[in-house]
């Protein structure tokens, strides 16, 4: 399973969180670390957040930490002008968000024709429906888009067993590994999960702390799957 964790919106508009957080998740035992490419106040109408915008600049000096970690380093550009941003950045895998696969087909069209892999969450989306074909460039994501996510929800009731070319993977927002350790076991191959160094630091503007990983959950959830993949092989036997 490819463990990839999302670093917004939870750094507090600091470079160095960032930082410690990419650090933190590669000790635990994640695959990729993830940032938000979003100008706040084109796309959401508000000024509010732009604290948590990051600019290039700051984008490219992660990259490069993330780099000497051993770390891949992912983006989601929420624009055109973010997503040019993104060669430079050395992204080799492209994240679409659901927002953007929803309500922007023109820019998600965009990001296929960069010919890299591609991998899409489909929160806004109706259950099983998969907007942009099959192909192996993508990876579609099974995904619930509330912050966060409660696991009585009746949608993450539908979640599916993964198999490609349908889901091949769970972006999560609940609280706590329960949800992730089931996607796992329904055969995910990608696990997309936010990331906190204080999951208690919930705010009005930072609403993914309460589901995200941090260093303790996401090594309990890394070490669970190995003693799963271990059982699962000796049962191959």
């Amino acid at each position: 399973m490819k463990i990839i964790v999302d670093l917004c919106n939870q750094h507090y508009g600091s470079v160095d969180e960032l930082k410690r957080m990419s650090l933190n998740s590669f000790l635990a035992g994640a695959d990729a670390v993830k940032i938000q490419l979003i100008d706040s106040e084109r796309l959401l109408g508000t000024t509010e957040k732009k604290y948590r915008d990051i600019s290039c600049e700051d984008a490219y000096c992660l990259s490069k930490y993330c780099d000497n970690l051993g770390i891949e380093f992912m983006a989601t550009a929420f624009d055109e002008e973010r997503f040019e941003w993104l060669g430079d950045l050395g992204v080799r895998t492209h994240k679409v968000a659901s927002r953007t696969s929803k309500h922007d087909p023109k820019l998600t069209e965009l990001i296929l024709s960069d010919g890299l892999p591609t991998i899409i969450s489909t929160g806004m989306h109706d259950f099983a429906e998969f907007p942009y074909g099959h192909d192996d460039q993508i990876d579609y994501l099974f995904c619930v888009s509330k912050y966060p996510t409660y696991l009585d929800d009746e949608k993450l009731a539908k979640m599916p067993y993964f198999k490609r070319p349908a889901y091949s993977g769970y972006s999560d927002h609940t609280i706590g590994i329960g949800a992730a350790l089931r996607a796992y076991s329904r055969g995910a191959t990608i696990l997309e999960k936010h990331f906190s160094n204080n999951v208690f630091a919930q705010s009005k503007l930072e609403g993914g702390h309460l589901g995200s990983f941090d260093g303790d959950s996401l090594r309990q959830f890394v070490n669970i799957v190995k003693q799963m993949e271990i059982m699962e092989k000796n049962c191959e036997i």
